[in-house]
């Protein structure tokens, strides 16, 4: 009974080593066991994790930066790559393209496997992946001395990178063969002629220039319209319902009390930046010391403002509007709310610079919402004036220039008679009468008033204010770069290619469009300034080289439509297991989940 025990208790310990060792061979990793989820199930069908870490293991073989993979989303491009295989499987059905075991064998027998990837995804992707479009890995399956075909290499590099058997792999590269042939299909079908490559070819190549005026809202709001508040309550008369919903949205800005202030904003510059921060700052105090000391001799606060302060608010002379709370930063906002109408502060430390302000009025409840109304009205208007007065401009300069003139003295024209708002013009450091300022800016020779022979600023002296001259936004005539039809020539154009795709529809230089190209901040009038096509021997040199790319760019849009069919058809009835498409993150000390091992393909 003995002798019996010992013999049957010897055959189990054997038999737990054999599957021992066929579940776990050196080197090669386990071998994943045949039970699985589904990833993706479409139409009854599943698509198995199995087959799915195959794909990402394979996807990944170039890629040693798996936090890369992580933020490509590279589980679910796997999944969404296999769910497109199955459709083009079930299509190939339908077509009668199979696989046969001969050309299988042949395939594997030269390292080549096949992944998929989604369609619209192929050339992105499968850049990034180190894929070329035929979506093919080679596997190292050759012995290193013979360098013929090795069948124990050839399973082991199997059994390391997809955790297959190599039953269950050659299943695998079937689907993806038949899906393979199938995008060869597709491809095949698209046709490029001559012709058509070479109207193309020309479309790109083509450049055309155009010269352009911009007529930006921002310089009629700040000179053109008139801001007087006769003029605003003319207009809040006129649109109460516009106003009134505005103000509602508005209200709780300025009630139950709010502070009509002005500031003066002395930014640490990018030239002062660059020699440090301390140097920055002391540079920006500096500055805004100077500004402090105009205002000890008399000048106004809103003087000062207009022609030293960094602020946008400086056109309107520091103007802040009635604030409360929550609209300044914290060290502006702590000094303006412990102050008395009246007064101005001393210097305030910004993470930006330094600011000084001034608490002109405190308005609370009715006084409050009569100053935010007003405040509401006048933005209002002003959007609504500087855009109408925008699109005029624009449309009358284009309307003189279709009628003969340049377009440089069509605006030159339309500048001559432009007057600024008398509110503009009475602006504190301008005369109303002084024609010179307002037509070219010009001091006289000595660069009397702070400014240098040059026109430059002189530092610390006050910056002459804007005139119609010297406005930045003011309308001139520029000219644009060369630009194709896909080109951007205007950059604030509301649509890029706006400009450029009228461009293209002109036929001469000197040729106007019908209307006027709308920006982002006001309208342009374009005029075609020159025109060139490619050359014949241009034409003669790329030919092939774009023929082929145009040809590869239609064969991914027609593969791309092709499988947008599929999911419309056959495969609209598709389900992710979405816990298994998380990417997982390691955890900060290393102990996250590890990723399969992946070896390196051979040549």
């Amino acid at each position: 009974m003995n002798r019996l025990s010992q013999i049957f208790g010897a055959a189990i310990v054997i038999a737990i080593a054999v599957v021992f060792i066929v579940q776990f061979r050196p080197n090669t990793g386990p071998v994943q066991s045949a039970a699985s989820s589904c990833v993706v199930e479409v139409r009854g069908s599943c698509i198995s994790s199995i087959e799915f870490n195959a794909s990402r293991n394979l996807l990944a073989m170039r890629s040693v930066d798996e936090n890369r993979l992580r933020a490509m989303g590279l589980r679910r491009i796997a999944a969404e790559g296999l769910y497109e295989r199955w459709l083009l499987n079930e299509d190939a059905k339908r077509l009668g393209i199979s696989v046969s075991d001969d050309e299988l064998t042949a395939e594997l027998g030269t390292g080549r496997v096949r992944v998929s990837l989604p369609a619209d995804k192929i050339r992105q992707v499968g850049y990034a992946l180190n894929l070329r479009e035929d979506l093919i890995r080679y596997l190292d399956v050759r012995n290193r001395q013979t360098k013929k075909f090795d069948n124990k290499q050839y399973e082991r590099q199997i059994r390391n990178i997809t955790k297959m058997s190599p039953t269950d792999f050659r299943d695998y590269q079937r689907k993806e063969l038949i899906a393979a042939r199938m995008r060869d299909f597709i491809r095949a079908r698209v046709r490029v002629g001559e012709n058509e490559a070479f109207e193309q070819f020309s479309r790109e190549k083509s450049t055309r220039t155009l010269s352009y005026v911009r007529f930006d809202r921002r310089f009629y709001s700040d000179l053109v319209v008139d801001t007087s508040e006769k003029a605003i309550l003319a207009w809040a008369d006129a649109n109460k319902e516009e106003l009134d919903k505005t103000w509602e949205g508005r209200k709780a800005q300025y009630l139950p009390e709010c502070r009509v202030a002005r500031v003066i904003t002395a930014e640490v510059k990018p030239d002062e930046a660059e020699q440090g921060p301390e140097a920055g700052k002391a540079a920006a105090k500096a500055r805004i010391e100077q500004a402090v000391q105009r205002l000890k001799k008399g000048e106004s606060f809103a003087d000062v403002a207009r022609s030293a302060s960094d602020d946008p608010s400086a056109a309107r002379g520091g103007e802040l509007g009635c604030v409360t709370k929550g609209r300044l930063s914290k060290p502006v906002e702590d000094k303006l709310f412990e102050m008395k109408a009246g007064d101005v502060s001393d210097l305030v430390e910004t993470e930006d610079g330094f600011q000084v302000i001034k608490v002109e009025q405190i308005a609370r409840d009715a006084e409050a919402e009569k100053i935010g109304r007003l405040e509401a009205a006048r933005d209002l208007y002003v959007a609504h004036e500087s855009e109408r007065l925008a699109a005029e401009a624009a449309k009358q300069v284009l309307a003189a220039a279709a009628g003969g003139k340049s377009l440089e003295d069509a605006l030159a024209a339309y500048m001559a008679q432009l007057t600024p708002a008398k509110s503009a013009a009475a602006a504190p450091g301008a005369k109303p009468g002084d024609k010179a300022a307002k037509q070219d800016g010009n001091t006289d020779a000595s660069g009397a008033g702070g400014t240098k022979n040059d026109g430059q600023t002189e530092p610390g002296a006050a910056r002459a204010p804007y005139t119609i001259a010297n406005h930045p936004n003011r309308p001139t005539v520029e000219a644009s770069l060369p630009f194709n039809v896909s080109g951007s020539p205007i950059a604030d154009a509301k649509d890029s290619t706006e400009p450029a795709r009228i461009a293209f529809q002109l036929d001469k230089p000197g040729d106007l469009p019908k209307d006027v190209v709308a920006l982002e901040n006001g309208y342009a009038v374009i005029q075609l300034k020159e025109k060139t096509s490619p050359s014949q021997e241009q034409w003669d040199k790329d030919r092939e080289f774009y023929t082929s790319a145009m040809r590869a760019a239609k064969q991914n849009d027609a593969l791309v439509g092709y499988m947008r069919r599929l999911k419309s058809t056959i495969g609209s009835e598709v389900k992710y297991d979405q816990s298994l498409l998380k990417e997982a993150r390691p955890a900060d000390d290393g102990s996250g989940e590890p990723e399969l091992p992946i070896e390196d393909e051979g040549e």
